[in-house]
């Protein structure tokens, strides 16, 4: 038998002579006893001593794309998810078709990116910014409202964002790509939930260019809070916010992905087919009996659109 001197914090030692006492034990017996149990979880379970992340090799990493959204699985039981967002011709520059400040801009995007990562389940963790303008003034101005939507999440934009501009050549038109890295537990995923019977609504309607803003002062588009509160309720499945391709397209897909069909309804005054833009629409299949309690979580205008069948 060796004899191994060990350092230990006084909590820890506290923590022994705790169960020492509570088991009629010697503290070098609960030491002994603790080493033992610990051996054979590494041995037997997994090794806790080199987290198992650091052996994931790529070939184990599963890829699974959602609109605008890729999910990287890893055998640690967590998962990556990506979602990416672009502008051109929007902005407070001379060649832009759609005039808008660049704080508004800023906004949009990280709503649209930030949506399509949180709608998944995941907690977004990074935002990468890829400016096509000078930093002074547009960039700053873009990178603003990029910022209050990152807080919108509980996130430190000083923490999780990083950018780049242009600042080379002078631009006369505005340019922007927007990433988002999201982690969840891969359990906690919010994709294929749908069950049949399920109920499909939009929340928000349908806007587009000079429409968005005035719709928004209305209260008539979906936003991140509203994404948050859905991701919240239990009897809310499947979330999937809406973009250029329409509520109909984004409807199917959600059905397809559970191998189900879906029934929609013709809703008067609710265009199916028309873009959402900066996805001012969010569908969720949600547990029929709950449509009222949905109604009233949300203060946005509450459609059903479909059922699964």
């Amino acid at each position: 038998m060796k004899v191994t001197n060990v350092r230990l914090t006084d909590k820890i030692v506290q923590s022994i002579d705790k169960l020492a006492r509570k088991h009629d034990l010697t503290r070098s017996e609960v030491i002994r006893q603790a080493l033992i149990v610990y051996l054979h979880l590494v041995e037997n379970v997994g090794t806790m001593l080199r987290p198992v992340a650091f052996q994931v090799k790529p070939a184990q990493i599963i890829y699974t794309r959602r609109g605008d959204v890729t999910i990287l699985g890893v055998p640690t039981g967590h998962s990556i998810v990506v979602g990416s967002t672009s502008s051109g011709a929007v902005g407070p520059k001379p060649m832009d078709e759609v005039k808008v400040d660049g704080r508004v801009l800023g906004k949009f995007m990280a709503r649209v990116a930030l949506m399509d990562v949180a709608a998944t389940g995941a907690f977004p963790i990074l935002l990468s910014v890829t400016l096509g303008v000078e930093k002074e003034p547009t960039g700053k101005q873009i990178l603003e409202g990029i910022r209050g939507e990152a807080r919108v999440v509980g996130l430190d934009p000083n923490q999780v964002l990083m950018e780049n501009t242009e600042d080379n050549f002078e631009t006369v038109q505005t340019g922007a790509g927007l990433t988002v890295v999201g982690f969840v537990n891969t359990d906690e995923l919010r994709l294929g939930k749908t069950s049949p019977g399920d109920l499909i609504v939009a929340v928000g309607k349908p806007k587009v260019g000079d429409e968005v803003l005035p719709a928004e002062a209305r209260g008539e588009i979906a936003d991140l809070r509203n994404v948050i509160s859905l991701s919240q309720k239990k009897y809310v499945h499947d979330i999937a916010p809406v973009g250029t391709l329409g509520i109909a397209y984004e409807a199917r897909m959600m059905a397809h992905a559970v191998g189900k069909q879906l029934k929609l309804e013709e809703v008067q005054g609710l265009d199916l087919n028309k873009s959402a833009g900066p996805a001012t629409v969010i569908l969720a299949t949600i547990n029929r009996e709950k449509l009222d309690e949905l109604t009233m979580l949300l203060n946005k205008p509450v459609t059903v659109i479909g059922e699964i069948l």
